[in-house]
């Protein structure tokens, strides 16, 4: 047993030493199980999925090329400058931005409507690129994945199956679907602060848009917390960072220090955003209380939403939700229809829709629905829903290979669960 343990732990030291290469960023060796066409590929493969989870990109055409060329000028002077980067502006109404390996980059409406100038979502964009040139997402990803072959090992002298390796690989999908969002460490947030201002000192940006990057954040952090738990979950935020932030830009040059903040193109390119951020708030407040099981308050403010905002459709479709939660069901379903027609090209008023129609209008149900999948394919609840709709529509059939699809992908949760009791009342199991 004890030699097994030290042949197995030998193994991780290999696997440890052979995957050393430096950081982008400080030059130095560290471990590295995941080469950069892996990192693309990661970031890639999850960036739509993370953005249609984020409630889609806002509908502005001006400002998501706003935020592409800020992104873009930031990740030219950055450590990283030929990743192939994405940057987009989501509706998600909370504060928040994120990064995803390689290079994909997102900034919610929440936080974009809090700020008073380009400098400021400068700030905020350098920081999240600095994640990515650190490579911080990736750090986590290893020591998940040494973790996961320690324990991998421990079990490896407990048995002689020639299948001892398998765990490794629910180990691997498991990990794809929990890192990249994973909360950073206070150092590495300290990090992607130095590097934030640097870039965005390069870039010729104000470096006192750091500072009201951190007087948001610890204003949102003390006068409503909650409005903005997800950041401060994935980003530790303190008065220490403020105060560093402060300390830093005071000992740039002056020509430097001094430069103006750019209010101006700010508040012309994202002035709808913050003019809407009202109905927006009461978006997170509607959500907040229906998530509480306080219904009829949670729906009050959703539908005041939707009167402040008529033409979003985001809005309407979580209005639809609302109604429904409040057992208001004839007028969820025609909310939600007019959300999916304002909201176009995004997944979850799609979903919503066909789900809420699937028994009074099961075929435009099957349009909402085929649509949710050509956004984002291979999502289980789609398949389970299109089966139901086949199922009203009598198309017993398709409604069979539907709920077949539905199964393979979710072969051991419980939208498969569901699916497979209906191909047992179908006879086709």
């Amino acid at each position: 047993m004890r030699r097994t343990v030290l042949i197995v732990m030998g193994g991780v030291l290999l696997l440890a030493a052979a995957g050393c290469v430096a950081n982008p960023v400080t030059g130095k060796s560290q471990l590295d199980l995941m080469g950069e066409s892996q990192e693309l590929e990661l970031g890639r493969s999850l960036y739509s999925p993370y953005i249609q989870q984020s409630l889609g990109p806002i509908d502005d055409p001006d400002l998501q090329a706003y935020v592409r060329r800020v992104g873009g000028s930031l990740a030219a002077v950055s450590h990283r400058p030929g990743l192939p980067y994405d940057f987009t502006a989501v509706d998600d109404p909370t504060p928040n931005a994120f990064a995803l390996p390689g290079g994909k980059i997102c900034i919610t409406r929440g936080l974009l409507s809090r700020f008073e100038s380009e400098d400021g979502m400068a700030a905020v964009v350098g920081h999240e690129i600095g994640h990515v040139t650190a490579r911080h997402a990736v750090a986590a990803y290893n020591r998940q994945i040494l973790a996961g072959l320690v324990v991998l090992g421990a079990g490896v002298y407990a048995s002689t199956s020639d299948d001892d390796a398998a765990p490794l690989v629910g180990l691997g999908a498991m990990i794809g679907s929990q890192l990249v969002l994973a909360k950073y460490s206070r150092d590495q947030e300290r990090q992607s602060d130095e590097l934030g201002l640097e870039y965005a000192v390069k870039a010729g940006f104000s470096p006192r848009g750091m500072i009201e990057t951190h007087r948001v954040l610890l204003s949102l952090q003390q006068r409503a917390p909650g409005l903005a738990e997800r950041m401060f979950a994935s980003h530790p935020m303190s008065a220490e960072r403020l105060a560093t932030a402060e300390k830093r830009v005071a000992e740039l040059p002056p020509d430097v220090r001094d430069r103006p903040l750019r209010s101006e193109p700010y508040r012309r390119i994202a002035g709808q955003v913050i003019a809407d951020r009202p109905a927006w708030d009461l978006v997170v407040e509607g959500q907040t209380l229906l998530a509480g099981k306080t219904v009829q308050e949670g729906e009050a403010r959703l539908a005041e939403a939707a009167r402040k905002a008529p033409s979003a459709g985001v809005i309407r479709t979580l209005h639809a939700i609302g109604l429904y939660r409040a057992k208001q069901g004839g007028a969820a379903v025609a909310e939600a229809r007019e959300g999916a027609r304002l909201a176009g090209d995004v997944f979850i008023p799609r979903l919503v829709a066909g789900e809420l129609l699937v028994k009074p209008a099961p075929a435009e149900a099957l349009t909402n629905l085929d649509a949710a999948e050509k956004i984002l394919p291979g999502i289980a609840d789609v398949a389970l829903l299109r089966g139901r709709a086949f199922e009203a529509l009598g198309r017993r059939q398709e409604a069979v290979n539907a709920y077949k699809e539905a199964v393979g992908r979710d072969p051991q949760g419980e939208v498969g669960a569901a699916a497979s009791g209906r191909l047992r009342a179908l006879g086709a199991a």
